[in-house]
């Protein structure tokens, strides 16, 4: 009886330990962020810009920290405008507004890099928080060889629009979920996101000239996403091809888009 007394006080001891771990994983969100820049503001607070992992090409989740004495807290409203600084001309990015997640104290957001920094132009996030403005710069690498994660087209139209995939994040073979993104090039600094398409797409393994079963169509989900099924039967070059369509008339065909994995 002794012995199985031991058992099971330790068995508790055991499962009070896991929700305690889990637990401290819930109370810090941010431990597995890449911290991209920090900078001191006039006030004192501290700025540090985080994501999922270093921002290359594509679609890049952003959070933004606001630190006052080590912790941290909500100044308000915090604005944000990617800026490709080119030396002759400067343009902006697709992104969206940044929004405050209590659970974890960070404002999160996101921006579509078009390109990458080098010697055509370097990248700053230029936000606005509270009367203060702040200018951070950051590197922006090439996407990984292979891979074409965003691209922007002229439409028939005449305008230019963006196109650009959120998921597969790390693609696999079989079953993904497949997200996409759509944004009007209105203007060098404004990127509305675009509702009511629609899309279907196919996908091509181009070095094996094969294609794969099953797939399902992004279906429009609001504020510019498109939410459908992709079916990689093997890792490789995919070649994922979109008609896009609004009120039954063809915006663009064959606009595609690369994975390599």
């Amino acid at each position: 009886m002794k012995n199985i007394l031991n058992v099971i006080f330790w068995s508790i001891v055991a499962l009070l330990m896991n929700a305690c771990q889990k637990d401290e994983n819930l109370e810090n969100p941010i431990n597995d962020k890449t911290v991209i820049a920090t900078k001191a503001l006039a006030n004192g607070n501290q700025l540090s810009i985080l994501s999922d992992c270093d921002f290359q090409i594509g679609y890049k989740n952003i959070y933004v920290k606001i630190e006052k004495d080590g912790k941290a807290i909500n100044p308000g409203n915090i604005s944000l405008v990617p800026t490709m600084d080119m030396g002759t001309m400067k343009h902006g990015a697709p992104n969206g507004p940044l929004t405050f997640d209590s659970s974890s104290g960070l404002f999160e957001g996101f921006v579509v890099f078009t390109m990458a920094s080098g010697e055509s132009g370097s990248w700053t996030l230029d936000l606005k928080i509270a009367d203060e403005e702040v200018s951070v710069p950051v590197l922006v690498k090439e996407a990984l060889k292979g891979n074409v994660p965003v691209k922007t087209f002229t439409a028939n139209d005449n305008k230019r629009y963006v196109l650009s995939l959120v998921e597969p994040n790390q693609p696999k073979i079989g079953m993904n979920d497949l997200e996409v993104m759509i944004f009007l090039r209105e203007s060098m600094f404004s990127y509305p996101v675009q509702d009511d398409l629609t899309l279907d797409f196919t996908p091509e393994m181009t070095s094996m000239e094969h294609g794969s079963p099953n797939n399902q169509n992004p279906t429009g989900l609001g504020k510019g996403r498109y939410v459908g099924k992709v079916n990689f039967t093997m890792t490789g070059d995919w070649r994922l091809f979109f008609n896009i369509n609004k009120a039954n008339v063809k915006l663009a065909e064959e606009v595609f888009l690369d994975v390599l994995f």
